[in-house]
């Protein structure tokens, strides 16, 4: 399904979405999606139509912030002056991040002068986007830029300009499926469930806004860490810095040992589906009937040849099955790193079949 020379930096690309040094801003960035503005008003196509293109924006603007290091970096300055000034905004993102969020907290709505499109999915503010990733991409530049550096824009110069592009686009798909598939699926989550439960509205809106303090509160922790480890190299680990480290180690394993192409290949499906499935209503019927046949002979030769249901299909059964067993272990073993992702994912599933059930005991 993929070449093997794209292979290495599409792994690349989901890899950096969760480095060490903006892993904090992949949950701040969800919160920062479901705390703004919404439009829980739309129709499910707009709502799918909305949170694919900000997480379109956003990865974009990520990896052409990557894209322009590396060009400074070859012609202008060196990665070890950028990397001792990152820090420091790294703190200045983590405090904006806070103010923000509290300013939402006390029930004020920030208004940025961002150009605005009336209707459909550019109603967001689509410039303010771009700013969150530009800033997710300064905060990672500590940790992702010596490999983007060197197998990345490194192979401009190896493999020249088409094999180079080609490399560049496998990377932005990467770091795209993670950032798409997230999105995707909170907007669906919104626009669908909640939208039907409007008294949830104000508990979604808390839980973004508490994100954004929380994921502020740990960039300031993670910068001044950071400036004081550059200041003096022997500087004493920080518990809470080495918590989301180890956090975000187990995951970064967890796809390399997958397999990132696998990995990838089954985000992007998702994000496929999603998409038809989202804008459906939208859509002529024989439209739909198009776009649902691309979808099924993707899922047969991503999930059926290429991977015969090992990509999707077999491991989600294998962990459903097994699930009852991790419950049971989070009494014995409340330190294993899986354990809070685990608790939150259940708690989602848990209150997804409550708001399901509900009406139909209402009806009773």
């Amino acid at each position: 399904m993929f070449d093997l020379g794209l292979t290495l930096p599409f792994t690349l690309g989901l890899v950096t979405a969760i480095n060490p040094c903006g892993f904090a801003m992949l949950p701040t960035w969800l919160g920062y999606f479901l705390a703004g503005d919404a439009a829980d008003r739309e129709d499910r196509p707009e709502q799918v139509l909305r949170g694919l293109l900000v997480s379109l924006v956003m990865a974009g603007a990520f990896v052409l912030v990557f894209g322009t290091l590396g060009l400074a970096v070859t012609h202008l300055t060196t990665e070890e002056s950028i990397a001792r000034r990152t820090p420091w905004i790294t703190v200045l993102v983590g405090i904006l991040l806070i103010g923000y969020g509290l300013t939402l907290l006390a029930g004020r709505k920030i208004r940025l002068p961002t150009p605005k499109i009336r209707r459909g999915p550019g109603s967001s503010e689509l410039w303010s986007v771009f700013g969150f990733g530009v800033s997710y991409a300064i905060v990672s530049v500590g940790c992702a830029a010596p490999i983007f550096l060197l197998q990345i824009a490194g192979s401009f110069g190896r493999d020249g300009i088409l094999e180079g592009t080609a490399t560049y686009l496998a990377f932005a798909a990467g770091m795209t499926a993670v950032v798409a598939s997230l999105t995707l699926s909170l907007a669906l989550a919104r626009g669908g469930l909640v939208r039907h439960l409007r008294r949830l509205l104000p508990f979604m809106d808390r839980i973004g806004t508490f994100a954004l303090v929380l994921g502020g509160a740990y960039l300031v922790v993670y910068g001044i860490y950071e400036i004081r480890l550059l200041r003096n190299p022997a500087t004493s680990s920080n518990p809470i810095v080495d918590a989301v480290t180890d956090l975000q180690s187990h995951l970064t394993n967890w796809v390399v040992q997958s397999g990132g192409a696998r990995v990838g290949l089954a985000l992007w499906l998702v994000v496929l589906t999603a998409v038809i499935w989202g804008i459906g209503p939208a859509m002529t019927r024989e439209a739909r009937q198009t776009g649902w046949t691309v979808v099924g002979m993707a899922w047969l030769l991503g999930e059926g040849i290429a991977h015969r249901g090992e990509l999707v299909l077999f491991p989600v059964g294998r962990l459903v099955l097994d699930w009852p067993t991790r419950m049971a272990n989070w009494t014995g073993t409340p330190g294993r790193w899986a354990v809070p992702l685990e608790a939150l994912l259940t708690l989602v599933v848990v209150t997804t079949l409550v708001i399901l059930a509900r009406p139909a005991f209402r009806r009773r």
